[in-house]
């Protein structure tokens, strides 16, 4: 009895090293590791057929406690039409104003400036929190900042991490310059991790929490400009 467990012992260390060997970390993330927030899923479909940004903010807003609705986010948000002239199709650019009606299916979207806006709307009545405006911010460090400390991020992708196409353009009525949509353009929420995956609420056709592989989404949110959004605490 006394010999096997001194088999035991002999044994231990070394399957202890393995597997702190096989425990890698990349930037303070373990290689193994996963986590996934809990944040209340809501679905476009039905009420915002084109406001993705808006239905993910709305997520996030639940998520800190904020009970407000689809509708009362998308009453906050800055709308823009596109208007056809002499020049062509000029309009607002999207990180100005959501373009089109989110109610519509005929609506373009808008970019993470709008959705910080809104978003601070909405603290500024109240609370210690903050939106920030993360565009520029690689995946992983938007893991390891963010989705550790148990904060979703709100990220610009397309629609299922499909390839993005060249969308309608217009001439940016403030700045005279051209702009063009990236067809597919959608908005989701960032909620978790594992080796291969990031896991997003995805509020496309009730689509619920849906992983997508970490290339892939390197990629689609490389497309839209590596655009993100989360909260933090008020300084």
């Amino acid at each position: 009895m006394e010999r096997e467990k001194k088999r035991r012992r002999r044994w231990a260390a070394p399957l202890l090293a393995v597997l702190a060997a096989l425990s890698v970390t990349v930037g303070g993330i373990a290689f193994f590791q996963k986590k996934v927030l809990e944040v209340p899923y809501i679905s476009q479909e039905g009420s915002l057929a084109t406001g993705c940004e808006l239905v993910s903010a709305t997520m996030l807003l639940n998520y800190y406690g904020y009970n407000v609705t689809v509708e009362q986010v998308a009453e906050r948000t800055p709308k823009g039409s596109l208007k056809q002239t002499a020049r062509g199709l000029t309009g607002p650019h999207p990180a100005e104003r959501f373009i089109g009606d989110p109610h519509s299916s005929n609506g373009f979207g808008c970019y993470a400036p709008v959705v910080v806006s809104v978003l601070d709307s909405f603290f500024k009545e109240g609370g210690e929190k903050q939106a920030q405006n993360l565009t520029g911010t690689d995946l992983e460090t938007l893991v390891r900042s963010h989705i550790m400390q148990g904060r979703p991020v709100l990220v610009w992708a397309t629609m299922e991490m499909r390839a993005p196409k060249p969308g309608k353009s217009w001439t940016v009525e403030s700045t005279g310059r051209p702009f063009q949509w990236v067809a597919g353009e959608h908005c989701l929420v960032l909620v978790g991790f594992d080796r291969d995956q990031y896991y997003f609420n995805d509020p496309y056709e009730s689509n619920g929490m849906v992983p997508y592989p970490k290339d892939l989404v390197e990629k689609r949110y490389a497309a839209l400009g590596r655009q993100a959004v989360a909260v933090t605490d008020r300084p």
